[in-house]
């Protein structure tokens, strides 16, 4: 008895064997699809545009971004790349709600997928301080600007601007990290200072004062020369 049933176990070993190959098969097939239908439209808006005219080259190749990250789905970078796309409303006076909407669901998407990501940080920040978004909160996002990136050099100046602008700058978390960036700058990157001088001079009432207040501690000369008027 045991010896006829070797023969079908044995087919039945082979069968399930043969299965499970082709169910194999099948997985790689579709992840292999999967991977290549994101591909395809791919863009090369790797990074946070950081002028107006490569936010509006960006703005171009939004459709590809978002086609990208929705197929992706889980792929945070794609989500990244695609939220990089809506860098130009840092520049516009105001926008349709559903393009609005579809630059929160971008940026909220690549930082909860991707939340080392800087970038993204930085701009739901900034967009959600021009159009009084209520969540998420402009001093929470910038303040995770800070901690996933804090020594990325290109993207402090757009850093220092932002918090300069924020209109609630009474937070003493988001106050030391501020005041860190303006003594990186005034003591290990002279060539970032005319950006600091910019901020200073967008800034709000206490962003002005804070800057002053480092300034004179670390650089008297270049306190002296800063403005007097805000061009706010």
């Amino acid at each position: 008895m045991s010896i006829s049933s070797q023969p079908s176990t044995g087919r039945w070993s082979s069968l399930l064997f043969r299965l499970g190959l082709s169910l194999y098969g099948v997985i790689l097939g579709a992840a292999s699809l999967w991977l290549l239908l994101a591909e395809l439209p791919r863009t090369s808006v790797t990074a946070l545009p950081t002028s107006r005219d490569t936010a509006a080259a960006a703005a171009l190749r939004r459709d590809d971004a978002l086609w990208s990250a929705r197929v992706g789905q889980l792929r945070g970078e794609l989500w990244a790349e695609s939220s990089f796309t809506f860098a130009d409303l840092e520049w516009a006076a105001s926008a349709p709600a559903n393009l609005l909407d579809d630059a929160k669901n971008s940026a909220a998407r690549a930082v909860r997928l991707a939340p080392t990501n800087s970038s993204v940080w930085l701009l739901l920040a900034d967009l959600a301080s021009r159009y009084r978004w209520e969540a998420p909160k402009p001093i929470e996002t910038i303040k995770m600007a800070y901690y996933s990136g804090p020594h990325e050099g290109t993207l402090i100046p757009l850093r220092l601007m932002m918090s300069a602008r924020l209109d609630d700058a009474t937070d003493p978390e988001f106050e030391r990290l501020f005041r860190s960036d303006v003594e990186t700058v005034l003591t290990s990157r002279p060539s970032l200072r005319p950006a600091l001088v910019s901020a200073y001079g967008q800034g709000t009432p206490s962003a002005r004062h804070l800057i002053q207040d480092v300034a004179s501690q670390i650089d008297s000369a270049f306190a002296q020369g800063l403005p007097s008027g805000s061009t706010r």
